[in-house]
């Protein structure tokens, strides 16, 4: 489905590529009606702020204009994230071949451009992702086009002729911003959704008044801390490859390495008490491990092939505004597990080791946090994860729903870094 709305006074277009959006409101309030509150938080979001990560759900917001009705090319906004790495926008003016990106890589704020035959210039510019506002204006200058940040000029690239001639011509003028322009071909090699906020903004002296939806997945938080926030009606899902050591081992011999372990850990604040925390779900999509919070009993419970393998209670501090650190250690002969430094261990047969080793490496296999496939079980919440010592980053999902936001949570569910 694909909606447009056209303002065609300032020719401004806003298309909604929405190909399957989950996380509506709606939901969530069906998810959580009649759920005791476990860590209550205020849910409110800031209107006029524009939320950019949405996009990985189908969401991409692109402004359009008549180029010979333009009389300036300057844009600014403020921007504010935690993001390691995405798209700010991504514009392009008489063609797909002339095209400009402002992104965040490695942290830092980073511009290409392409030009004639396929060149792309690039610029590395300051720090930007430390979920402080900045104000970032992009000005067209005889040199080319400069980035400011907070006032000072910290970037220049050199505007390519087609460019140029194109700023004269009958063609449109688009701007895309959180996403590339879908159906394009430009070569990115950033990874495109941005967990940022945007205000204040101005897109070349033009109306882009509608970019205010009356949606609170659009909007942000009024301030906002590390973490991943899962809404309670979203999950991700991760192929074990893509998540750093992963791999079962071999031995020089070739044969499989009995050495694989599995190393998990989660620091979590919950908003509701309940819900899957991580889960192993093989191809036939059978959940083969998992932990979750079982509100009923206040128990952290752990199953192995659809199972009960061990549960314990949950600490009388879950649902104080303290945040929670747990580790699980699965390795030959034993499961270990320490919830806020009460440690249990169980012994693990040897046929459910050999179990859990093939099917973490066998093909298709998934890894989900916060919830099950088809959005089962979910949890609601802040969290941050690591598997075999590495931070998961949410990013490299395979699969991601709901307004599940990767690199931030609201301030309130202010989660201690793992230990």
């Amino acid at each position: 489905m694909r909606v447009a709305v056209r303002l065609c006074s300032a020719q401004l277009v806003l298309e909604l590529c929405a190909l399957g959006i989950l996380g509506t409101p709606q939901d969530i309030a069906k998810i959580s009606k009649g759920t005791p509150v476990c860590n209550s938080f205020n849910v409110h979001k800031v209107p006029g702020t524009l939320y950019t990560g949405n996009t990985s759900l189908g969401n991409v917001p692109i402004l359009e204009y008549k180029i010979s009705e333009l009389t300036s090319f300057d844009s600014s906004f403020e921007l504010r994230t935690l993001d390691p790495e995405g798209i700010i926008f991504l514009g392009d003016i008489g063609s797909v071949t002339n095209w400009f990106l402002l992104a965040v890589q490695n942290r830092h704020l980073s511009v290409q451009t392409g030009h004639s035959k396929g060149k792309v210039v690039m610029s590395r510019g300051p720090l930007i992702s430390d979920g402080k506002w900045k104000k970032v204006t992009v000005k067209k200058l005889q040199d080319g086009v400069s980035v400011f940040v907070n006032g000072e000029q910290r970037m220049t690239v050199e505007q390519s002729q087609e460019s140029i001639d194109a700023e004269h011509g009958d063609g449109f003028l688009r701007i895309a911003i959180g996403a590339s322009i879908p159906n394009s071909d430009i070569p990115l090699t950033i990874h495109p959704p941005l967990d940022a906020c945007m205000r204040d903004w101005e897109w070349v002296k033009q109306d882009s008044s509608v970019l205010l939806q009356d949606s609170q997945t659009q909007r942000c938080w009024e301030t906002i801390i590390p973490g991943s926030f899962f809404p309670g009606n979203g999950v991700v899902g991760f192929l074990p490859e893509a998540l750093g050591n992963s791999s079962v081992q071999r031995s020089t011999a070739g044969e499989e390495d009995q050495s694989w372990n599995l190393l998990v850990e989660l620091t979590f604040l919950p908003v509701e008490d309940r819900g899957v925390l991580f889960a192993i779900v093989d191809p036939l999509r059978n959940i083969s491990f998992s932990v979750s919070m079982n509100q009923s009993t206040k128990d952290l419970v752990l199953h192995v092939r659809d199972q009960v393998f061990l549960s314990t209670p949950t600490p009388s501090s879950l649902c104080t505004g303290e945040s929670q650190f747990l580790q699980l250690w699965v390795s030959e002969d034993q499961v270990m597990l320490d919830l806020e430094g009460k440690m249990v261990k169980r012994k693990l047969d040897d046929q459910d080791f050999r179990f859990l080793k093939a099917i973490w490496g066998q093909t298709g296999t998934m890894v989900y946090l916060g919830g099950l496939p088809e959005g089962e079980s979910p949890f609601h919440g802040c969290l941050q994860a690591k598997l075999q010592g590495v931070d998961v980053d949410l990013d490299l999902a395979e699969v991601k729903s709901g307004d599940v936001r990767s690199h931030s949570c609201p301030s309130a569910l202010h989660v201690r870094d793992g230990k």
